[in-house]
């Protein structure tokens, strides 16, 4: 791949959850993308990856484990009612995690090597034709949701990344102009 390729792929990417949600995506994809997280730079190698594919009924599982830490942390009905079955709008929902480290430095460590790692999952769905979307834990949901995922206690919910076939494009929005300080 040439930089002109690799750069016209991120500009590409974007944020959608426009997608056919009753076409499949093949489990061997997910598998592959995850796998794509893994080559993103990790300090002292923690390999800190956390992976679950949630697809058909678990989908409903995660926004009831969602929603029901949600009404326990006080958020609003409404909110609450729409983490029920807000999981369902994509085909799969791709929980990415982070294990915690033996140090406050290697837990962030971590998370930013899960972060990075994220981007080349989110890079590879838009090579493969994916939309995809890449939205946060709720708060209070972190531990229920880490529990039905089966990671280990301490584990940090990074992304919640909906992916699905795209069914229609999104256009770019603006970028700001990168302010590239020289120190010499």
């Amino acid at each position: 791949m040439t930089p002109d390729e690799f750069n016209e792929l991120a500009q590409r990417r974007r944020t959608s959850m426009l997608v056919n949600r009753e076409r499949p995506v093949a489990r061997e994809l997910v598998a592959q993308l995850c796998e794509l997280a893994q080559w993103a730079p990790n300090h002292k190698r923690t390999w800190p990856w956390r992976f679950a594919n949630v697809e058909g009924q678990g989908r409903l599982r995660l926004g009831q484990t969602i929603a029901d830490a949600m009404h326990e942390h006080g958020d609003p009905p409404e909110k609450v009612a729409k983490a029920r079955t807000k999981y369902t709008r994509t085909p799969v929902t791709l929980i990415v995690g982070s294990a915690a480290g033996d140090s406050e430095l290697r837990t962030a460590e971590n998370r930013d090597a899960v972060a990075a790692g994220v981007q080349n999952i989110l890079l590879g769905a838009t090579a493969a034709g994916l939309a995809s979307y890449w939205g946060s834990c709720p708060k209070g949901a972190n531990d229920p949701v880490a529990e039905l995922c089966g990671f280990e206690p301490g584990t940090t919910i990074v992304a919640i990344i909906y992916l699905g076939w795209a069914t229609e494009s999104v256009s770019a929005p603006e970028r700001p102009r990168v302010a590239l300080h020289v120190v010499d």
